[in-house]
């Protein structure tokens, strides 16, 4: 095998593993819930149902040797053996000796009832019947055992008696007749020596079959077992809940982690942003800001930002300044956290960023940096504000990272406050698309180019309206803001398909709501949101 063969080979095997682990872990209540309530109802079946007992009584055969007796039969004992034995369990359960043992009870059951309680089996290689008799009650199933033991035995002894007594009837018969000298001739004195053999084995005929063990009553019940269910059940439902969770994630159709990401939407992830805890702002008044989540003291997540921005500036190698529009496909994707995290990163790096809030439905940048909506966009765009009078210089005080202050004191402050700006949204218009598509929009595109080194428009979702594609001609390339675990298939052909229809260039996304585990993120919660379609004035992010 070559080399790059084998490896191939090792890297489906760590991915078919890193898949079932992630199944199991995301589905783990599936598994724990089927087993928890299976196991649960087969212990409270098993403690609730009522005891069954099981007695057994054992008979024995052994060739009495008639028909020879009779007939001179030469039958092979062991070929008689066998069919008597066969032919003793199935006349056990005739009504007869049902009837019998009825009677002998004083039972209430009928014979049918009672039959059901009671079966008969041989033991393989040997002349033995076993007769098991099963009941709620133990003294029951003991006696019914006993009985049908003792009532066959005593069928099978009546029956053979009767048959040399008839035989015995006919030898008599012929003694009768006789008169005479023939009487007393030989074969008279044949007839009457047969007669008394006869007579003498009617009185030994004890049927071939005898009772060797009585049964006794049970101590401990057979069913039902507490244990061997429960261990039976836990077994059966972890196989079950397995099958399950391997079932519902085949039928999910949301993509779980960045190669899905990669092979639907056929970009490259450029940053997996981890799920942490994102936290009020206690110096804020106003309780609807929160502060970005990459800039409340979580390096990893903050990483996961300058990741972006060096594969950002990977892209537009060679290009002195470069635009980018941040979308999604539908809301609650994490475009606005992601537009808002890579301007601050940026910045941060000492390049000169203006975030454009060209999302005039539901706009937030506003709201994550806290400064005012208007004037904004659309006031200059409708020609009734200048662009000096909309675009703001974000102050840096509630948003330099711990990290980063420790590392470079004043310094990053001044960065910020001389690199990053924003363009709000200002008063949501009736037409926002007739605004973004105008010419007064394509000249505030060349206004702002020169004035940033990197030019980040914040746009709606593309499957809700088709605002991101009137302004992605002014950029270099498109960002999509996804979410892990909340993105389905479906969405990302969608997207996919309205771009590549377009032809407009998608450089990758954004995969946020990675899981990491709790080593590396501390808290699980994380969340994007937008609120298109919502009453509330916006959804945490």
């Amino acid at each position: 095998m070559r080399e790059s063969d084998l490896q191939d080979t090792q890297d489906t095997d760590v991915i078919d593993l890193a898949y079932v682990l992630r199944v199991l872990r995301e589905r783990y209540w599936v598994i724990i819930g089927l087993i928890v309530v299976v196991v649960g109802v087969v212990l409270a079946y098993s403690y609730l149902a009522t005891p069954h007992y099981r007695s057994s009584a054992l008979l024995l055969y052994q060739r009495n040797n008639l028909d020879d007796a009779l007939f001179g039969s030469q039958v092979g004992p062991d070929s008689n053996n066998d069919r008597e034995v066969s032919t003793g369990a199935i006349l056990v359960k005739l009504d007869p000796v049902a009837e019998s043992v009825v009677s002998r009870l004083g039972m209430t059951q009928t014979t049918s009832e009672l039959l059901r309680m009671v079966s008969v089996g041989t033991e393989e290689g040997t002349n033995v019947v076993s007769i098991r008799a099963e009941s709620s009650d133990a003294e029951e199933a003991a006696d019914v055992a006993n009985a049908f033991a003792e009532e066959f035995v005593k069928s099978r002894e009546a029956a053979d008696k009767a048959t040399v007594a008839t035989a015995r009837e006919l030898v008599k018969a012929e003694l009768d007749s006789l008169t005479g000298n023939d009487a007393v001739s030989e074969y008279g004195l044949m007839l009457r020596e047969k007669y008394e053999s006869l007579r003498i084995l009617e009185a030994m005929q004890d049927g071939g079959f005898s009772v060797v063990q009585q049964a006794k009553p049970a101590i401990s019940p057979f069913k039902p077992t507490p244990f061997l269910n429960g261990l039976l059940a836990l077994v059966v439902s972890l196989v079950v809940g397995v099958l399950v969770a391997f079932l519902l994630d085949y039928l999910d159709k949301r993509i779980k982690d960045d190669k899905g990401l990669e092979a639907a939407f056929g970009v490259p992830v450029l940053a997996s942003v981890p799920a942490v805890g994102g936290k009020w702002n206690s110096s804020r008044s106003d309780k609807r800001s929160r502060e970005p989540v990459g800039f409340v003291n979580h390096p990893i997540l903050l990483e996961s930002f300058r990741t972006l921005r060096s594969n950002l500036q990977y892209f537009g190698l060679g290009k002195e300044r470069q635009a980018w529009l941040v979308t999604s496909g539908l809301p609650q994707q994490g475009k606005t956290v992601t537009t808002v995290n890579l301007g601050l990163t940026l910045a941060l790096s000492g390049k000169r960023v203006i975030i454009v809030e060209a999302d005039l439905r539901r706009p937030m940048v506003h709201e994550y940096l806290d400064v005012p909506s208007e004037p904004g966009l659309s006031n200059v765009l409708a020609g009734t504000r200048k662009l000096d009078d909309a675009l703001r210089l974000i102050k840096a005080d509630d948003f330099v990272p711990l990290e980063s202050r420790r590392q470079q004191g004043d310094q990053s402050r001044g960065l910020l406050q001389r690199n990053f700006y924003v363009l709000p949204s200002g008063p949501l218009p009736p037409n926002p698309a007739e605004l973004l598509s105008s010419d007064r929009m394509t000249a505030l595109i060349a206004e702002l180019t020169p004035m940033s080194d990197f030019l980040l428009i914040d746009t709606p979702p593309v499957i809700a309206v088709s605002d991101a594609l009137l302004l992605a001609p002014y950029a270099d390339g498109v960002i999509l803001a996804t979410r892990l675990g909340s993105t389905t298939r479906d969405e990302a052909r969608d997207v996919r398909t309205i771009f590549e229809r377009s032809g407009i260039r998608v450089i990758g996304v954004v995969a946020g709501g990675a899981k990491r585990g709790p080593a590396y993120y501390g808290k699980r919660g994380y969340a994007y949101g937008y609120g298109y379609g919502s009453s509330s004035p916006r959804v945490d992010s």
